[in-house]
């Protein structure tokens, strides 16, 4: 059965499966995804360390990597404790995020 793809759009109505097209590092021959300044983190992109010490995840919010307290958003749904997704809520109480437009075959 041809059913439609389920995976997340990522660029143009499509998933990187179906074609979409992801900024890669500008770096000569690195096929990395650019994080920053149009290059990957190997070639210089500045991503910010999480503060606490002796931490070497990345800060992904206040300064602060997810173990040491960076802030969840958590479900709106009563006793959820998914992360968002969108609008609010996670994919189980009906966020609503865009699907490739792709057939599923290939």
């Amino acid at each position: 059965s041809s059913e439609g793809c389920t995976n997340f759009v990522v660029n143009g109505g499509v998933c990187v499966r179906h074609g979409a097209k992801r900024k890669l590092c500008s770096s000569e021959g690195c096929t990395n995804i650019a994080k920053k300044g149009g290059v990957c983190i190997r070639h210089g992109a500045k991503m910010k360390f999480c503060s606490s010490e002796g931490c070497t995840n990345y800060a992904i919010n206040g300064g602060v990597c997810w173990r040491h307290g960076a802030k969840k958003k958590l479900c709106s749904s009563e006793g959820c404790t998914n992360k968002v997704q969108r609008g609010g809520l996670c994919m189980k109480h009906g966020a609503k995020v865009k699907k490739c437009k792709k057939d599923a075959q290939i």
